[in-house]
């Protein structure tokens, strides 16, 4: 390759190319750094703010959990009665069929 570029653009042309190629590496380089400190620097904060949380628990965090918990009996109770009426309208389906 570097025996052809030298018959086609000479030396010089073939460093120009390998010049650009090297700053595009390097600003990639640069911008993948500059995305890891910056994930870094999120990862730390969201760890900082977590120790934060759990040695202060939120009370509207317990409430909403309550509150999620009462809704979860609710449909609990109700999923129940629905089951009970699929079964007793399966099953009066099945004797329908069966006469």
């Amino acid at each position: 390759m570097v025996q052809k570029q030298l018959k086609i653009g000479g030396l010089r042309g073939f460093m120009s190319k390998l010049d650009e190629a090297e700053q595009r590496l390097q600003r990639a380089v640069a911008g993948l750094e500059e995305a890891a400190r910056a994930v870094t620097s999120s990862a730390q904060s969201a760890v900082s703010e977590a120790a934060i949380s759990a040695a202060a628990p939120d009370t509207s965090v317990a409430a909403a959990l309550e509150t999620a918990q009462a809704r979860n009996a609710e449909l609990e109770d109700v999923n129940t009665v629905i089951a009970q009426r699929l079964d007793g309208a399966i099953t009066r389906i099945k004797t329908i069929l069966e006469d």
